[in-house]
């Protein structure tokens, strides 16, 4: 219910103040091709990330533009950069497509209730729920499960990150993951913590591979 009033409530807003493009300011969309093109750096990058198998970005966060516009879609209700990132991750595995259906499925790193609640969306699903539909990989929300309130990772050091997000998640339905192949989709990667942990659960629950898909590192 949520979701759908920040949808209506954007919606709204789009007609009261056109979008205009978060790198130029030209009106037209959120993101214009031009400038999207301008975020786009070393898509994909050797595995630094503890039970990372792969990993997969698009762009890095201190790019301007493209940290302007995760802020926007995490913080300030812009879901509609959703639909947008959702197209840059599709790209990137688009080469490996038709090897990713045989044995893939797609997980979003999921949200507490209470940070979902006072957001109002989970943005992670939301880029997760697209991405599935441009692919037609399988996607399911209800297995990697926020099981422990963290406090937010953006206040915290490296290592403190680590014990933050240390045992936070579960496996609702370990024969949803066993001998599958994940993609986790984030959308931004800083220490890895997060990702992580994430992916140690899932191994543990049988997971064969976990390859990280983020918007920026």
């Amino acid at each position: 219910m949520t979701t759908l009033i920040h949808t209506a409530f954007g919606k709204v807003l789009s007609l009261i103040f056109p979008d205009r493009c978060v790198g130029c300011n030209k009106y037209g969309g959120l993101f214009c091709e031009n400038c999207i093109n301008k975020t786009r750096f070393s898509p994909r990058s050797k595995v630094s990330v503890l039970f990372l198998d792969k990993l997969i970005h698009w762009g890095i966060y201190e790019n301007e533009i493209l940290s302007k516009a995760l802020r926007d879609f995490k913080y300030r209700g812009a879901i509609g950069f959703a639909e947008i990132f959702s197209d840059m991750l599709a790209k990137l595995v688009e080469p490996d497509i038709e090897k990713l259906r045989k044995n893939t499925i797609i997980l979003a790193i999921p949200a507490s209730k209470s940070r979902k609640k006072s957001r109002g969306y989970n943005q992670t699903e939301l880029l997760a729920e697209k991405f599935f539909k441009k692919t037609s990989l399988p996607y399911f929300s209800d297995v990697l499960i926020k099981s422990r309130n963290t406090i937010s990772q953006t206040s915290l050091a490296g290592r403190e990150r680590l014990f933050n997000q240390k045992d936070s998640f579960s496996i609702a339905k370990p024969e949803k993951v066993k001998n599958k192949k994940i993609i986790l989709v984030d959308d931004i990667l800083t220490t890895g913590a997060t990702l992580s942990e994430a992916a140690r659960v899932l191994k543990e629950a049988g997971a064969l591979e976990v390859t990280g898909l983020v918007v920026a590192k």
